[in-house]
């Protein structure tokens, strides 16, 4: 192969075409969340989430979480992710476990309704989940990680508890 195929590259020199090699990922930077209003979701991840706004533009919001960054992108055509009651697809955001109780009520004091609670166990990632939606219906998780969970564990079949709000229930 002599040399890229995509557009994107034509005319650009700040690269040259190498013998390829598959990505090697060194971390994440952020993740985009799309929004139809930037004020109201900026203060949502501020006042209730517990983010930090960062700077913005005309269509982009970059906040952080601790020291990891997430944008928030009005796009004209953001559809949630999820059925109404539905978190499946969704971001987690930590918090440290002696404020997790603290963060419920919170949550709740802000009129924002928890979708699912979970607290027995989580073969991927332990501590104690809630999960609820941002005011555009995008599913966001609040865990009190407590660290990976055991790899090890025979895999959860089914998530019953899900399957009535979920993709999965054919509703």
């Amino acid at each position: 192969m002599s040399g890229f195929k995509s557009d994107a590259f034509k005319g650009a020199d700040t690269i040259k075409y190498e013998e390829p090699r598959r990505v090697a990922a060194t971390g994440i930077l952020h993740f985009t969340i799309g929004v139809t209003d930037l004020e109201v979701s900026r203060k949502f991840y501020e006042e209730v989430v517990g983010c930090t706004y960062w700077r913005q533009n005309d269509t982009t919001v970059f906040m952080k979480a601790g020291e990891d960054y997430f944008v928030l992108s009005r796009t004209g055509y953001h559809q949630p992710p999820n059925k109404p009651q539905d978190s499946l697809i969704h971001h987690a955001f930590m918090v440290d476990g002696a404020d997790f109780d603290a963060a419920m009520s919170h949550l709740e004091d802000q009129d924002v309704e928890i979708l699912l609670y979970e607290d027995t166990g989580h073969r991927s990632f332990s501590g104690r989940h809630a999960y609820f939606h941002d005011p555009d219906g995008n599913g966001i998780e609040i865990i009190d990680f407590q660290g990976v969970g055991d790899i090890s564990a025979e895999a959860y079949q089914g998530r019953q508890r899900r399957l009535p709000k979920s993709h999965l229930s054919g509703e």
